[in-house]
């Protein structure tokens, strides 16, 4: 009951404080972005109301680019905001190419907004709450579009070097392989879970069922499939990384985006099938996603199964006698060496 009512408090506080920042904070931002639009239309028609407000909206104004820049900077994909600029020139290079999407953000939102504006919702009035939702709704559902299509285009066109063309037969080929290194990563997931189940029986019997022998070969397999399967989900991410840049030319040929290759037959470039590319860049495109999942997948089942292999570990140290203990001893200073030897800290 202490957890449930820990988990109602959570909530409670939550919609009680957070709510009201985070409508604060999506607020601000909107009249930050439609302020250029906003204010010389108050200084125009209702000079008044702008001196009422014109400290704040001055404010507003100031801090338009800089919400604008944050806003582009944050829509992009994780795999490039993961990207730490190791100089101070990279890190201006990058802020450089974040600047027209930026401009490109407030011209779309201003001119949304103007549109509003000069329609008659001025935000003032008996019909002021109905105006203002008009107005920065619509603002808001249009710089909300804006950023949604820099994503889409960031994600299957990153910016760096020139992409290259790519054969269709060469992203066929790309999938066959994906599709059996899929397989491998699933077919590694049923060993870890399977081992997991086998540790987790011996941990949750009243006595230890193996004898001592049979306990020490589990956790010596159980050990080795998680070594081994860490480094086998670190080559398979390797594997998707360089499918992602498969896929991103596979769209950018589909899209004629760059120039198609020679044909070493004719000797003359060839358009390719844009539909067959098209459906092979999606189904590569997949294939690479659902092996992003079991690795995640794989990763959580083997944190788990190393907990329940050290489990099994002082199982074995308490249960098995001197024996047990010896053993124990012997597996420590072995894990022990060998850290030193790697040169880390202990754990």
């Amino acid at each position: 009951m202490a957890r449930r009512n820990s988990g109602c408090g959570f909530w409670l506080f939550a919609w009680t404080f957070g709510l009201p920042l985070v409508a604060g904070a999506i607020a601000a931002a909107l009249l930050a972005l439609t302020a250029p639009a906003v204010v010389p239309f108050l200084i125009a028609s209702d000079p008044a109301q702008f001196a009422e407000h014109g400290t704040a909206w001055w404010g507003f104004l100031a801090a338009a680019p800089f919400v604008a820049l944050l806003l582009v900077a944050r829509a992009r994909p994780k795999s490039l905001r993961r990207r730490r600029s190791s100089t101070p020139r990279r890190q201006w290079a990058t802020i450089r190419g974040l600047l027209p999407r930026a401009g490109i953000l407030l011209l779309v939102v201003n001119v949304t907004a103007l549109v509003l504006l000069l329609n008659g919702n001025v935000a003032h009035g008996p019909h002021a709450a109905r105006q203002t939702a008009i107005l920065f709704g619509g603002s808001g559902a249009a710089g909300l579009a804006a950023l949604i299509a820099f994503r889409v285009l960031a994600r299957w066109f990153p910016s760096g070097a020139r992409v290259k063309p790519v054969t269709l037969a060469a992203v066929q080929e790309a999938t066959a392989e994906a599709e059996k290194t899929l397989q491998k990563v699933r077919a590694n997931n049923q060993r870890v879970s399977r081992l997991a189940a086998a540790v987790e029986q011996q941990l949750q019997a009243t006595r230890l069922t193996l004898d001592f022998a049979g306990l020490c070969e589990l956790h010596y397999e159980s050990r080795g499939c998680a070594d081994n399967a860490y480094q086998y989900y670190d080559m398979s991410r390797d594997v998707a990384r360089g499918l992602s840049g498969i896929v991103v030319r596979a769209r950018a040929t589909a899209t004629m985006r760059v120039r198609s290759e020679i044909n070493p037959a004719t000797g003359r470039r060839e358009r390719p099938n844009r539909a067959a590319m098209t459906a092979a860049a999606t189904s590569l495109a997949q294939t690479r996603s659902k092996i992003g999942d079991e690795v995640s997948k794989g990763l959580t089942m083997v944190k788990s199964l190393n907990a329940r292999t050290a489990d099994l570990k002082f199982s074995i140290r308490d249960e098995c006698g001197t024996r047990g203990q010896r053993w124990f001893d012997e597996l420590e200073a072995r894990t022990e060496a060998r850290r030193q030897a790697e040169g880390r800290l202990p754990a």
